[in-house]
């Protein structure tokens, strides 16, 4: 049966990121239900970096969860049907030439992934592939966003998993994040990076000084905030708990801003401000400002635009090498606008959901670091 599986398959790869991070593989015991009926109950090990990434229908940003995130799968063909081969009659003709062979089933598919939570985001899935150990022996599972058959199959005989269950995992009570900056001008925008699953989720502002991410999943949040007068940053040396952990040492901060210029992306003006993590997974911020990049004639003159940034980093050998950018805090700044201070704020670093959060001169006492002027 197997073999026929993977006959019928085709791998679609996608990357993030540079890859090269050592990461541990994620396990986990599933059980799967393929669409001929058959199952599938043992270990289950995503390839590759990344952990399941999922594209939300109506929702431009890409989701990503790990195993332990997940109570089930389903994926079901939102399209299916029967295809002869073809090319372009000329290069830059749309005009197609049939062959005169046997069809194909051709499918698409959505994907529901329902959370411990008891949240459930349906879209379209990044295509995975997964190692599969049972008492028979080991095999790979596809997850895919499309699948072409192969000639003269029918769509019937094309063979796909329709879900993934995970009975280890237990419906936790939904958490929420949230909380109310006073003195420190009006919130405009607040965003919070998810640091177990390497994505950044942004808040419900409210009133000009409360911000609600909603329930979010268990781990830690880095929580950046800005206002009309200042940005307040919680960055933290917190990593991926599957990350491996060699400390970051004397000199890295600089071996970093010695590579820094080759991850050219047209702003001009660029500094690391800070950095923390470890070696296998290195955060740094990072602040980039272009004026060319804004429309001049819109605003006075002497306007900017300008983003902090999280950019994350490995050092395999002897140099740093880039992974993954997080834009946390981006700006528009008029010319006449005020010039923003930034700092980094202990109560934003490394929360955990389940507390509303209180920023406040009081609060926030002399853990308060200024970084720079954002000029």
């Amino acid at each position: 049966m197997w073999n026929g599986i993977i006959a019928t398959t085709v791998l679609l790869f996608w990357t993030l990121a540079v890859s090269g991070l050592e990461k541990d593989p994620e396990s986990a015991e599933a059980i799967i239900t393929m669409s001929d009926g058959s199952l599938i109950s043992g270990t289950i090990t995503i390839i590759g970096a990344n952990p399941i990434t999922i594209a939300p229908l109506r929702d431009n940003r890409q989701k990503q969860f790990f195993f332990r995130d997940i109570i089930a799968i389903e994926n079901k063909p939102e399209s299916a049907e029967m295809k002869k081969p073809w090319v372009y009659k000329e290069s830059g003709s749309i005009e197609k030439v049939y062959y005169d062979e046997k069809e194909y089933p051709f499918m698409n598919f959505i994907t529901k992934i329902t959370l411990v939570d008891g949240a459930e985001v349906t879209g379209h899935i990044v295509s995975a592939a997964f190692n599969v150990k049972d008492k028979t022996g080991k095999y790979k599972i596809f997850l895919q966003r499309q699948i072409k058959g192969e000639k003269g199959e029918k769509i019937e005989d094309v063979v796909y998993p329709v879900s993934l269950r995970f009975p280890g995992n237990t419906a936790k009570d939904a958490t929420p994040l949230k909380g109310i900056v006073e003195g420190f001008g009006k919130v405009v925008s607040v965003s919070a990076m998810d640091v177990e699953r390497e994505t950044v989720l942004n808040a419900k502002i409210s009133g000009g000084d409360t911000f609600d991410f909603g329930n979010v999943l268990p781990g830690v949040y880095d929580i950046y905030i800005f206002t009309d007068s200042c940005a307040l940053a919680g960055f933290s040396g917190s990593v991926p708990s599957n990350m491996k952990n060699r400390p970051v040492e004397e000199g890295d901060i600089e071996a970093i801003r010695k590579v820094f210029p080759l991850t050219d992306d047209f702003f001009k003006d660029r500094w690391v401000l800070k950095l923390d993590g470890s070696r296998d997974y290195a955060k740094t911020l990072v602040y980039k400002r272009r004026a060319e990049f804004y429309d001049s004639a819109s605003i006075v003159p002497g306007g900017y635009i300008w983003h902090l940034e999280i950019m994350c980093w490995h050092l395999p050998e002897n140099e740093w090498q880039l992974d993954k950018r997080h834009i946390v805090i981006r700006c528009k700044q008029k010319g006449a606008e005020k010039i923003r201070k930034l700092y980094n704020l202990q109560i934003l670093s490394a929360v955990k959901p389940g507390v509303e959060l209180k920023v406040n001169p009081e609060t926030v006492g002399e853990n308060r670091k200024f970084i720079r002027d954002l000029d």
